[in-house]
């Protein structure tokens, strides 16, 4: 029976190696590699990657064999320590004399010793140390002895061998596994990761991963000048990879995906329940009844050969047979690939909510190295001008420049340097800008320009007298009234942008529209004319309100109401009878206040005569006193019936009172502009 093809996967050499060809840095702190070369035949492809980044690694890596060829597997590095992991292999590798002490393990393995143009294969038997004198010299050798033909033992001098061949598979397997622990460990934080391709000839390989980054940054500068103003921009990024990036077309990202670190590296182990197998006494052999009677069986069934349908024993069911799925045409992984690959031409591209720069021209920068890239240099629509805002600088406007994204690209924030007529003259901060956008970009202080305010607030007469829901309310405006006297001692006019800090629910009155609004602000823009003094007066407008219950009103208020001119002499007249209505209820529960208060004198005048009457004995005196108790006692409870009786008809007399004065104070309805 002829053995299947071993699959062999030689280790990339100088022309099997994946090149970095592409990187993608984000904003939130990862970059995406991709890497590419071509292989030959059955390749075992070697990546290198610092152990923090093996999480990353396993969760985002793709290969991908652009021709007919497939990827067999992705292998990579324990995480057992590396005395942990020499534990586990049979041989060693002394400091010293590694070929003799490899020799010595090596007992029983088949080798073949080239000595001179013979070779000599055989069996280690083992090897020991030779001693001869040369003259008052001691030489010392080393000799190998093997089992040879199975037949003589036959001794070597290492000295005289010029090759050792391994004939034995399993040797040289961990052999070579052991030099690779070794090498492993002498790269200090490096996991190998090696991916196994399988195919003919020669093919492409394209692998991509995300591993943690540096976040790039972004820096501009401002040339002012005569005719119009240009802006330039430069990337700064990291290259902290253990590998020059040599030509990579690189791409810059902003936004802010969600990413996060998962532990795939370190394995994980279940905690599985135990069971224990219940184990049972062991039982005697039972013993049997003999049979004493023997009865025919009826029908087919026989004592010596029981036989029915339905004990039939079923059919062994079919083994299923195991589908394997068809392995993916190598054009259809190339399409999906390239279609994935495809690249953006122009130079900024709006992906959902991110945007992304990316380089026309190859780039390179050093292991350990950092680079400015140039983004961006072209000219946009600005012009310079000053901003005032009190809560910047009192005395003051900012110089800044009226910066329009006319550059057709999305800006990513940072510093920016201005430059004027080739000078320094100062910095500002830009935030992220869509395209169009418009915004005042500060950079230094306005020395030539000197700004103070004068405010006052003023509160004009009644405007309005309104009644409504039982209640009568006054209105009048508070204007506040904003100047900002502005000096310009510079030899030319300024673009004056003024930051005015609004009043929540106030309006502006005889005042310019501003050209926009902030949170917090209106911002005005006005012209200072060069060497003068100017002024500019914000008014905002407010309404405040007093408010009075019509019901607690009295005749002196309604007679100063009427002075006022707030409200007219016909509801005055209507307010008069309401304090009538009001007045009558006010006398009927004073009288009912009374009452109760009598009711109450008699209620302890009684208590009184029930303890007199308890301490009376039976004599002739006490009889007749008794009976004066009684009567008055009597008296009392006739007066209670009658106080109860009345201060039922006042309270009813009183509701009736309340609603009728309820009902005309909810009715009266009334809005008089004074």
């Amino acid at each position: 029976m002829k053995k299947p093809e071993e699959q062999i996967f030689e280790p990339t050499g100088e022309n099997n190696t994946l090149s970095i060809r592409k990187v993608i840095l984000y904003k939130h702190g990862v970059g995406y590699f991709e890497r590419k070369g071509s292989v030959n035949g059955n390749t075992a492809i070697e990546l290198h990657f610092k152990a923090t980044e093996m999480n990353d690694v396993l969760k985002s890596l793709t290969a991908l064999d652009l021709d007919d060829g497939v990827i067999a597997s992705i292998s990579y590095e324990s995480t057992k320590p590396i005395d942990k992991q020499l534990e586990d292999i049979s041989i060693h590798l002394a400091d010293g004399n590694a070929l003799t002490s490899l020799l010595a393990q090596a007992k029983g393995a088949r080798v073949a010793l080239s000595i001179g143009s013979k070779q000599v294969h055989g069996s280690v038997i083992g090897i020991e140390q030779d001693f001869r004198k040369d003259g008052e010299v001691t030489l010392t050798s080393h000799r190998l002895t093997l089992l040879v033909n199975g037949e003589a033992l036959q001794s070597y001098d290492l000295l005289d061998v010029s090759a050792i061949t391994l004939l034995d598979e399993h040797l040289r397997k961990e052999l070579q596994h052991l030099l690779n622990t070794l090498i492993s460990a002498k790269k200090k934080d490096q996991k190998k990761l090696v991916i196994f391709t399988q195919g003919k000839g020669k093919r492409e390989i394209l692998a991509s991963y995300v591993v943690e980054a540096p976040v790039w940054k972004t820096s501009y500068r401002i040339l002012l000048q005569m005719d119009k103003p240009l802006i330039q921009g430069w990337a700064l990024v990291d290259n902290t990879q253990d590998e020059d990036w040599e030509n990579v077309m690189l791409t810059l990202v902003a936004g802010l995906p969600i990413s996060f670190v998962h532990d795939l590296y370190t394995p994980r182990y279940k905690r599985r329940p135990v069971i224990y197998v219940e184990e049972e006494a062991a039982y005697a052999p039972p013993l049997l009844e003999q049979t004493e009677e023997e009865y025919e069986l009826e029908g087919s069934m026989k004592m010596d050969g029981m036989y029915s349908e339905s004990m039939e024993m079923a059919p062994a069911p079919a083994a299923k047979r195991s589908r394997l799925a068809k392995p993916s045409e190598a054009s259809g992984l190339m399409q999906t690939a390239r279609e994935k690959s495809i690249s953006v031409q122009t130079r900024t591209a709006e992906i959902g909510d991110l945007f992304q720069y990316q380089i026309r021209n190859p780039v390179s920068v050093k292991r350990g190295q950092s680079a400015l890239v140039p983004i961006l240099q072209m000219p946009f629509e600005g012009k310079p001008v000053a901003i005032y805002n009190d809560s910047i600088r009192e005395k003051n406007p900012m110089s800044a420049v009226l910066f329009k994204n006319t550059t057709g690209m999305t800006l990513e924030g940072g510093p920016m340097t201005v430059l004027e007529d080739e000078h320094y003259v100062g910095e500002a901060m830009l935030d992220t800008m869509k395209p169009d956008e418009e915004r005042i970009i500060p950079y230094s202080v306005e020395l030539g320009c000197i700004i103070s305010i004068d405010q006052s607030r003023k509160y004009t007469s009644y405007h309005l007298c309104r009644i409504v829901n039982g209640t009568l309310h006054l209105y009048r405006y508070i204007i506040s009234q904003q100047t900002y006297i502005v000096h310009n001692k510079n030899d030319k006019p300024l673009d004056l942008f003024i930051d005015h800090r609004f009043n929540q629910g106030w309006e502006l009155v005889e005042t310019q529209q501003p050209v926009s609004r902030t949170e917090n602000y209106y911002r005005f823009r006005i012209d200072t004319p060069l060497r003068k003094t100017s002024k500019f007066t914000v008014r905002e407008k407010s309404e405040t309100s007093e408010a009075f219950e019509i019901h607690s009103v009295d005749q002196d208020t309604v007679r100063a109401w009427i002075q006022s001119n707030y409200i007219s002499p016909a509801i005055a007249g209507q307010l008069h009878q309401l304090e009538a209505f009001s007045i009558s209820a006010s006398q009927l529960q004073r009288k009912i206040d009374l009452l109760e208060q009598e009711i109450g004198a008699i209620f302890q005048d009684q208590e009184r005569l029930r303890n007199n009457l308890h301490s009376l004995g039976n004599s002739e005196g006490e009889r007749d006193l008794r009976a004066r108790y009684v009567s008055e006692m009597t008296r009392e409870e006739n007066t209670l019936k009658e106080n109860r009786d009345e201060i039922y008809k006042m309270k009813l007399e009183k509701e009736n009172v309340e609603n009728t004065l309820r009902e005309q104070i909810n009715s009266l309805q009334f809005e008089h502009n004074i």
